[in-house]
């Protein structure tokens, strides 16, 4: 719905859900369904406690910092969200930092975002040095994550499971055929290492060791021909079988006790 009435900057409103529209420009594009889950369970104790960022353009509301908490609000069956009206023309930037303090985006999405900030604004690298605190190194690193190609930065845009150091090291690669190899073969040796978790045997509990070297030790003992061994060596199974017996004699005294 099309904004009718004239806002204060850094007033704050009781703004309907349904007049708040995302931010185009969002760095962020993957929420978090757990995260999202306990910020709406908080929210339908609590309530809101900490107000949304907007903005007007040609009419309409868009948010600028928020959009979780706005998620999360309608989850929790709200209709309406406290939000704070600015008209900063940085508004890309404020959007930037406050997901980046708040949680962290996927390392795509901060690249994406670092880039379009740095295109929109003219920004060199030590401005983003300056303004996020980081190293030129990182933010160096950062950026290079745009040269992947299309379909890698699609996958791992809202998957935070791939780590940002290995995409670092496959953006590294000069031409983008290495880099769709490299991220081939990663993503083999993750699913790898998945299978061989779930092919490996569970750990046994001590109890489920003693049980199945009691059962082999029984089904040992009921194969034993005796009449195959030598004096000496029924002398040395029926020793070794008495003191099995004692041991469990006493385990069922202690259990009865």
């Amino acid at each position: 719905m099309a904004a009718t009435e004239p806002y204060v900057r850094n007033q704050l409103y009781l703004i309907p859900l349904a007049e708040l529209l995302p931010d185009p420009n969002q760095p962020r594009k993957f929420l978090d369904p757990a995260a999202l889950d306990e910020l709406a369970a908080s929210i339908t104790q609590h309530g809101v406690l900490e107000p949304v960022l907007f903005r007007v353009d040609n009419g309409l509301n868009y948010v600028v910092a928020g959009e979780r908490r706005c998620a999360a609000t309608r989850q929790a069956g709200l209709a309406s969200v406290p939000a704070i009206f600015i008209d900063s023309q940085n508004h890309t930037e404020i959007s930037l930092v406050e997901n980046l303090l708040r949680q962290n985006l996927t390392a795509v999405e901060e690249a994406e975002a670092l880039g379009r900030l740095q295109e929109d604004h003219k920004y060199q690298q030590d401005d983003l040095t300056r303004i996020f605190g980081k190293s030129k190194a990182t933010i160096s690193e950062t950026l290079s994550l745009n040269k992947l190609p299309q379909e890698i930065r699609d996958e791992c845009r809202t998957d935070p499971s791939v780590p940002k150091r290995t995409l670092i090291e496959i953006a590294r690669n000069k031409q983008q055929r290495s880099m769709t190899t490299a991220f081939a073969r990663y993503k083999a040796q993750q699913q790898k290492a998945a299978e061989g978790k779930k092919t490996r045997a569970p750990r046994r509990t001590k109890a489920e060791g003693i049980v199945a070297a009691l059962s082999t030790a029984g089904g040992k003992i009921a194969d034993l021909d005796m009449g195959t061994l030598s004096t000496q060596d029924k002398s040395g199974v029926i020793e070794a079988v008495e003191s099995l017996r004692h041991n469990i004699d006493d385990f069922f005294t202690r259990v009865a006790q």
